[in-house]
This record gives C-alpha cells, structure tokens and sequence, in this order.
C-alpha cells in the first residue's frame, strides 16, 4: 500500500494534486531612487608588510544612502582581506524578505548592486549573477531552502570567497530597508559586516511578492501514451497504491557538505502503473535531486482507478534528507 517510508536519514511522503499550470510572475521592480546622497567611505589603508590586519567590527550596522555607497563599503571590508584579487571574488545573493522569500525587487536590487561592484571603480573580481541564477534554477533550490549547508555549496560551485546577503522590508512610511551582510566563507564562524540602506518607496507592492527563483514548470496534462490524466477523487478516482518504494541514497557530494533538508518531485502513475515524467518541483544541490529521481524510476505500483478501471494520475512526493 501507498505509506510514508522512514529509514537511513530519509523520511518519503506523498499527496495526489490535481494537474494545473503556474503563473509566471509579471511587472518589473521599481528601481530603488535615494533621495539623499553621502561622501564616498574611504577604503582603509592595507598594513605594510609584515603587519597584520584586522577586520573592522562594528557593534551596530552601518548606515549608508544608497547602493553605491553600500558597493563602496562592501569594497573597503574586502580591500583589506588577506587575499589576492583572483581569490577574493563576491557574490551577491538574491535579496529576500525577512521570512526568506525571493522578491522581484529584492533580485533587482542585488543586480544593482552586483554591477555597482563590478564597476571599474572597486577593482573587484565579482561574479556573474547570471551564474547564481542557472544554479538555482539547474536544482530548481527555493529562496526558503537556504542554509549553511546550501550556501556553502554556492560558495563552493561559483568560486566565490565573500558573499552578501540582503532582506528588504517595507517600514511604516513606505520607505524599503534593505539590511545587508557580508560574509566571509573562509571564517568559520561566518561572522559578517552589517550594512543598512534606507531606499525610497516602493510605487507598486507587487514587487514585494514572493517568488521563486526559477521558472514555473510547465502543465502536464497527458501521458507519454497520449492517455489524458484524471483528477484524483473526481468522479470516484481512487488513489494509486504503491508496494515498492525504495528511500533515495544520501549523495556523497551532499553528504560532505552536510546538506539537508525536503526535495519535492513529481511523477505520472500511468494506467499499468508505471512511473514516468519524473521531475524536480523544489530541489536541493549536491546530488540529492538525482538520487531522488534514481530511486523513482524503480518503484512499482498499480495504476489509480475510476469505475473499476485503471487511469493515469499526477502524483507529488516529498523527501527529507537527513543526517543523523
């Protein structure tokens, strides 16, 4: 019979959902348009030779007026890292809000502010956003799946040795805040440098609407066969009912990096029961998504039934990984 499965670290559950297409999220962002400006900060100056060098710590975050100058304050921490200009490459991260939804606007904001770095002013080496995008979207990872384990494998795939991260939200007068931090991979307490940007009003709140930072997927609405699906508990269709169900393996890339966390996929039960149309809905990096799908190709089932007759239905399951 169809049943959660809990062995090894992996915990499998499942839900029938009927068929339908996502919407993509439409408008732009407004760009963000300070209405004050401030003196560049000065970046500090490097030790002689020998010297040491000390990161600045700041008990309360800085307070800057706009994204320029925030590149400017990203640039001075940095300036002054023990690295080479090849190894001290930055990554901006999409912008969230503070439940740790992607915005439209919050991905406008850290474009900006990526192209601010890359500018010849700051002579950093700063990596293409473009790449963090194909990233997530390769491993379809969603803005709530972020943590240490996840941004490390971005750390990790994208060469990057800084990081900055952002969360936007709207205050009572309509301005936007966006809170930064800078974070060094190579420290191990991940300690970061704090920043705030006090942005004009946004003109529309759409912009502040959740969303993914990868595509809908588009409809399924047939088999391979051409046999159209129904629709679990319309006119009598009954769920499938599975009797093999091996757990996914742990990913040894995933392992290493101690990932964790839920990967949801899903899959066509046809009329002989087989499974097909395997595909990622919300996954997570490091191998975890293909082991999720290797282990979906060997289930067996029979098919749902409507009057007593087998038909095909859409089903989505959900796997915890965990380490114990």
């Amino acid at each position: 019979m169809l049943r959660p499965l809990l062995s090894r670290g992996l915990l499998v559950t499942l839900c029938f959902l009927p068929f339908s297409g996502a919407q993509e999220p439409s408008g732009k962002p407004d760009a963000p348009i300070p209405k004050t400006t401030q003196a560049p900060i000065p970046l500090p100056k490097k030790p002689s030779a020998g010297a040491t060098w000390e990161k600045p710590i700041r008990r309360e975050p800085e307070t800057v007026a706009d994204l320029p100058a925030l590149a400017t304050s990203v640039a001075a921490y940095i300036s002054v890292a023990d690295c080479q200009p090849k190894t001290c490459a930055v990554l901006v991260n999409n912008f969230t809000l503070p439940d740790g939804d992607t915005t439209t606007y919050g991905i406008h904001l850290a474009d900006e502010l990526s192209r601010e770095l890359a500018s010849k002013e700051y002579k950093l080496q700063v990596i293409d956003r473009g790449l963090l995008q194909n990233f997530l979207a390769k491993d379809r990872i969603p803005a709530q799946s972020f943590n240490h384990a996840v941004i490390r494998s971005i750390a990790d795939a994208l060469d990057a040795r800084f990081m900055v991260f952002g969360t936007t939200e709207r205050l009572d007068n309509g301005f936007v805040r966006l809170s930064s931090q800078l974070i060094d991979m190579t420290v191990k307490d991940w300690q970061g440098y704090n920043v705030l940007v006090n942005l004009s009003p946004l003109k529309s709140e759409e912009n502040l609407k959740p969303v993914e930072p990868f595509a809908p997927l588009p409809e399924i609405t047939t088999t391979s066969s051409g046999e159209k699906l129904q629709r679990l508990g319309i006119d009598g269709t009954g769920p499938p009912r599975c009797t093999y169900m091996p757990n996914p393996a742990y990913a040894d890339g995933a392992r290493k990096l101690n990932l964790t966390g839920p990967v949801t996929a899903e899959a066509v039960i046809n009329s002989r029961g087989k499974v097909e149309n395997i595909r990622i809905v919300r996954g997570l990096p490091g191998g975890l998504n293909g082991q999720t799908v290797a282990a979906l190709q060997t289930w067996q089932c029979q098919p749902a039934l409507k009057d007593d007759k087998p038909v095909p239905i859409l089903v989505q399951f959900t796997v915890r990984f965990r380490l114990y």
